[in-house]
Formats: structure tokens, C-alpha cells, sequence
């Protein structure tokens, strides 16, 4: 399910260009209502089936990257205010996938760390391959206009990746990114300069962010619980993470599971390896930093990190402070 929120002027959108939205909505056996609930739901699948009757009816083939790119990120709601809220770059985009969820059940957002490159990658999951063009590029489009919300309107990637192949005409795509566009590839993704993701928000307000990401944690609590599954293989990583950093081979044996098998069930559930591994390093971090008797070291050694740095910089990639930062925030204060 994705929330209605991402539906926000798409009736305008659609007459803008010339069509009868209510004729897109016939189609997908809507009704200008139903859309105009901003805490309601629908399944991903279908919004992504309006998008390309948008496109069809519109005769624009761009449809869903002109309306992404007019989009304001802000009318997603609480999940853009974290973001756009965050202390660093890099640690919005750790939100993004943390909490993407209470928005679009039927996306995956992860960070890839190949320096000095780094990958933004949008993965849509329960959407038939024919109809992802559309809301992939809506998608990348929204990514993109929230970073430049953080870092400037002249911002702009590296490489913009499709999974989708080369339409008939692509310049609009280098156009709307300012950057090359490269088709048919693994996912969708935004490509950053690594550096870049170490970078500070000016705008941020750092009393209005705990608020936000709280409030967000109540929201996940309250979602249905986590699948059997995929505690299972969080577990399998938590019980391998001590010999270093778990790899898909070696997790996928010792569930007695062929590596593409856990690859291709993980993606059912809207996720992959590295972030399922990311975010339940995580999960471990804050429960061992909560603990005062385990040391830093420690902890760097029970996630899998050859090197406390190396937990450090992790650490504050998902939260924007150190492990230590963390540990005194934790620690009851007396009045004098």
C-alpha cells in the first residue's frame, strides 16, 4: 500500500496537460474522492497503473517524471519533515529507509557505499515490471527535488540509473537530473558523491528532529509486526556478525537457503541483503549502547567491525551523532 499523500495534485496535474482526469480515474475504477484523503492508502500496484494511464491518456511518455519533478516533497508528510529535519545527508537517507514504510509499503530505499561513490537505490517490489516506469521515475524525481530541499536548488547527481530500458527519447531525463541517464540497469538510483552524504543540513532544527523520529517510531509500533521471516534472518545476522560482516552466501546457509532464494524473498518483503544487515546492525548498536558495561570496543567487535572507526562512521551515518554522543545522551541527569 502507498499513501494518498503521493497522489497530491495529480488530478491537477493530469488536466494541466490537457486530459481528463476523471477519465484516468474511471480506469483504475477511482473516483476524485478517494483521492482526496490524505491519511488513506492504496495498493501500490494500482498507483502505479494510474501513473501510466496518466502518461497513456496525457500523451506525455514522461508523465510521471514531469509530475515527480513538480512535486513538493513536503506534501508526503511527516516522513519528508524527518528527512528534511536530519543532521547530516547521510543519515536523511538512512530515515528514508527506516522509515519509508509508513508511507509506501511497496518500496525499498537503501544506501550502497562503493567510494567514492555512493548509491541511493529505489527498488519497487509487488509491481508488474510493465507498469514501474512511470512511478520509478515519479520516484527518483521526488528523491531528487528532497536533496536539493537540503542541499540547494543547483544540486544535482552524479548518474541517475533506470531499471527500466531507454525510451524513444531521453534528454528529458538528463534534463530534469541535470546529469547523465543510464537505462536497463540492476534498480533505480540516485548516484552521490560519497563525500557529499557527509555533509550537514543548514536548514535542520535539531529540537523539532527528535520530535519527528519519535513520533515515526510510534507509527512503525503500531504497524503490523515484523514477518517470521525476516526475523529469522536477522537473527542468522546478529549470530554471524561476530565473525565479521555477515555475507548473503554464508546467512543464506545457515538457513538452509540458496543464496538468489533469500535474495528473491527478501525483495517480496520491499528490502535487500545490505539494507536488512544495515538496519539490524543498527537495532543491535542502540541495544548494546544501552548497556554500560559493554565497551565501545565491544560493541564495534559484536556488530562485525574489524575497527572502532569503522563503527563510529556507521554509527553516524544512521544518526548523525558518535556511539559516544549516543551513550551520554543516554545518561540519567541530576539537578544540582
Amino acid at each position: 500500500m502507498i499513501s494518498l499523500t503521493a497522489a497530491t495534485g495529480l488530478v491537477e496535474a493530469i488536466e494541466a496537460a490537457g486530459a481528463d482526469a476523471d477519465r484516468v480515474l474511471r480506469a483504475l475504477h477511482l473516483e476524485r474522492g478517494a483521492l482526496a484523503d490524505p491519511h488513506g492508502f492504496i495498493p501500490t500496484a494500482d498507483f502505479a497503473a494510474l501513473l501510466d494511464e496518466a502518461a497513456r491518456v496525457t500523451g506525455d511518455d514522461c508523465f510521471g517524471l514531469h509530475y515527480g519533478a513538480r512535486f513538493h516533497p513536503k506534501d508526503i508528510g511527516p516522513l519528508a519533515y524527518v528527512v528534511l529535519h536530519s543532521p547530516m545527508i547521510g543519515v536523511a537517507i538512512a530515515n528514508v529507509g527506516r522509515y519509508l514504510r509508513v508511507h509506501n509499503q511497496g518500496a525499498a530505499v537503501s544506501y550502497i557505499s562503493e567510494p567514492p561513490r555512493a548509491y541511493l537505490q529505489h527498488v519497487l517490489v509487488g509491481v508488474p515490471v510493465e507498469l514501474r516506469r512511470q512511478h520509478a521515475e515519479y520516484s527518483l524525481a521526488i528523491g531528487l527535488g528532497t536533496i536539493r530541499l537540503m542541499a540547494g536548488s543547483d544540486w544535482a547527481p552524479l548518474e541517475v540509473q533506470f531499471e527500466h530500458k531507454a525510451p524513444a527519447q531521453t534528454s528529458e531525463h538528463s534534463r530534469v537530473f541535470g546529469a547523465p541517464a543510464t537505462f536497463g540497469c540492476a534498480a533505480g538510483a540516485l548516484v552521490l558523491d560519497q563525500a557529499f552524504t557527509e555533509r550537514q543540513v543548514p536548514a535542520a532544527d535539531a529540537r523539532l528532529y527528535p520530535i519527528l523520529t519519535k513520533y515515526l517510531d510510534g507509527i512503525l509500533e503500531a504497524l503490523p509486526p515484523e514477518d517470521a521471516f525476516l526475523v529469522s534472518v536477522r537473527r542468522a545476522v546478529g549470530e554471524l556478525m561476530r565473525q565479521g560482516n555477515p555475507g548473503l552466501t554464508e546467512v543464506a546457509r545457515s538457513m538452509t537457503l540458496g543464496a538468489r532464494t533469500l535474495q528473491r524473498r527478501l525483495e517480496e518483503f520491499g528490502t535487500d541483503f545490505k539494507t536488512l544487515v544495515d538496519d539490524t546492525r543498527h537495532r543491535f548498536a542502540l541495544r548494546y549502547l544501552a548497556d554500560p558495561d559493554h565497551t565501545l570496543t565491544e560493541i564495534a567487535y559484536l556488530l562485525g567491525y574489524s575497527e572502532t572507526s569503522a563503527f563510529n562512521r556507521a554509527f553516524r551515518r544512521w544518526t548523525g551523532s558518535t556511539p559516544s554522543e549516543h551513550r551520554r545522551g543516554q545518561l540519567p541527569r541530576h539537578e544540582p
